[in-house]
């Protein structure tokens, strides 16, 4: 018995021994594990403002306080009680069936419902179910209903997202925080412990636009009615842009749709911001920037001349202007550009090659497009942008026939806010503001103001860009007379007729994209303008730019002037 009893006593001493001592940590880890419970702390996320005017500021994308349900199977002692009585608070809101719930009773997690509010989570708490639990989460919410969504964007189940919300998804979301507590037998976090420890969660930003709501409201509904009277188009764009700062004042498309709504989208095209994410050929709008081009070289002025025969021969194509027997004879490139001559921007690249297209002209031209006016270039705005395509002249597509083509918009594509920005250089005095649509922030409900960015180059000259100017508003003044300008300002505007391909890939005039960019000012020697406006009208027939977005501009120019109270000058 001695030897039995010593035996027994040795066995558990060294049980003990190795429990106790060697085996110390595996325990105390063990029990914390069981004891101990990590909570996530959820960061808010940002939310999303528009100006309202100078300095006031309106949301636009807000957080909506709402519940996750759900259900712990292996908690739950009266199956039919728990289901009946959810199936009657929760009704439609339910998001599986009752089947998955109960199809594997160990399971420690199944969610229920989704986004639920406070009078629903309320009687899910007063109904004290065993094994039903619930935890605060929020839902995105729109209370600007449709206005912007191209631009505002959502984030969809799966975290990814769209628009400004895909884009800027690393400062609005934030970072989640963490809480690792002693909990009691029923998972409740108690304050006491030495093993608690509690990371903060840090909340998303909320950002503030440089997009005024009351431009973008009047602008979306322009282009709406616009639509709405003229079948033909089937999809409008606008951009608004300051062009002495490089701010998004609008940014609009329709047709839109609703954010909140998003998966109810039949045709997911609608979800792209057109003004920065769909290139296009936009015409006659980009002999702007090769007459700026020839002039700041110092190879002809607004005032030289060229014989216009209505067509010119690049190499064995014919290339002839949309007026083949208009203005035929000697006429200056003001001239040209008033009626928007092919002939005459394929000469000013001819002059920038000495008088024929070489390699030298059409390497100058595409540093100007390129490395001066940003063109085919992502232009660093803080959301989505596509970089378009321009063919260098080193590659053997970048031959004289297309950059004869280039003078006037074909043969590259481009986005409406790369050309917006660009314009802008042309018409400010030659300074290049990298666009930007984030104002700055909403921090305790005061108004943070980011620091007003500078110019990043000089494309032209002042000279240039004041020449510029004067062929610009001479074109306003001739190409549409009794246009219904608002007397005391001077507009310039540059058209633009974009054909499109036909199934074989062929250009076709049945189908045209209609364009046109332009601004406005005081009435004043050597005032700067105060706006730049291009509007973007795709038709499932022929519009033109003079005839079709010329009215759009003229719309929107005129309520700018007003809304932004410019002084006319008499």
């Amino acid at each position: 018995m001695q030897i039995v009893i010593f035996v027994a006593l040795s066995v558990a001493v060294v049980r003990l021994f190795l429990v106790q001592i060697v085996e110390h940590r595996k325990y105390v880890d063990a029990a914390s594990e069981i004891r101990i419970s990590k909570y996530s702390l959820l960061a808010k996320r940002g939310e999303v403002y528009m100006m309202d005017g100078k300095n006031a500021t309106t949301p636009v994308i807000m957080n909506e306080r709402t519940w996750l349900v759900f259900v712990d199977p292996s908690y739950v002692e009266d199956k039919d009680k728990v289901q009946a009585q959810l199936t009657n608070i929760l009704g439609n809101q339910m998001i599986t069936t009752w089947d998955k719930v109960w199809q594997d009773m160990t399971k420690g997690y199944v969610e229920v419902a989704k986004h639920v509010n406070y009078e629903t989570i309320t009687k899910v708490k007063e109904a004290n179910l065993r094994g039903v639990g619930q935890k605060e989460t929020s839902r995105r919410v729109y209370p600007a209903g449709k206005l912007g969504s191209q631009l505002l964007g959502f984030i969809n189940a799966e975290g990814t997202g769209t628009g400004l919300e895909g884009s800027l998804n690393d400062r609005l979301s934030g970072k989640n925080g963490m809480l690792k507590t002693i909990t009691d037998v029923n998972q409740i976090p108690l304050s006491i412990g030495d093993d608690n420890i509690e990371i903060p969660a840090e909340d998303g930003e909320n950002i503030v636009l440089t997009v005024d709501e009351n431009i973008q409201r009047k602008i979306e509904k322009i282009l709406k009615t616009r639509m709405e009277k003229n079948r033909a188009i089937t999809a409008a764009s606008a951009i608004v842009m300051d062009p002495n700062t490089g701010k998004i004042m609008a940014m609009a498309n329709y047709p839109t749709y609703n954010p909140e709504k998003y998966y109810k989208v039949k045709d997911a095209k609608v979800f792209i911001n057109r003004v920065a994410e769909s290139p296009y050929e936009p015409a006659s709008v980009c002999k702007t920037f090769t007459y700026a081009a020839a002039i700041n070289e110092g190879v002809l002025s607004p005032t030289d001349t060229y014989y216009n025969r209505g067509y010119t021969y690049v190499e064995d194509r014919k290339m002839q202007n949309a007026l083949t027997n208009t203005a035929l004879g000697t006429i200056t490139f003001r001239t040209a550009l008033d009626y928007s001559f092919n002939t005459g921007s394929i000469e000013a690249l001819r002059r920038l090659g000495g008088g024929s297209i070489t390699k030298a002209a059409r390497t100058k031209l595409y540093n100007y497009l390129t490395n001066n006016f940003g063109l085919g270039k992502r232009t660093g705005i803080e959301i989505y942008d596509a970089p378009g395509i321009i063919i260098s002249p080193e590659e053997d597509e970048g031959n004289a026939v297309r950059y004869a083509n280039m003078t006037f918009g074909q043969g590259m594509d481009l986005t409406m806010l790369q050309v917006a920005a660009a314009f802008s250089s042309l018409v400010n005095g030659g300074k290049y503001y990298e666009p930007t649509i984030v104002a700055g922030q909403m921090k305790n409900g005061a108004f943070y103001k980011d620091e007003d960015k500078m110019a990043i180059r000089q494309t032209i000259s002042e000279n240039t860009s004041t020449q510029m100017r004067s062929m610009l508003e001479e074109v306003r003044s001739k190409e549409v007379p009794r246009s219904g300008d608002k007397a005391g300002y001077k507009i310039g505007i540059k058209t633009g007729t974009s054909e499109t391909y036909d199934a074989s890939g062929k250009y076709t005039s049945d189908a045209t994209i209609a364009s046109v960019i332009g601004y406005g000012r005081t009435n004043k020697s050597g005032s700067l303008p105060e706006y730049v406006v291009m509007i973007r009208l795709d038709g499932s027939s022929l519009l033109w730019g003079s005839l079709d977005a010329v009215p759009v501009f003229t719309e929107i120019s005129n309520y700018l002037l007003e809304y932004l109270r410019i002084e006319p000058i008499k």
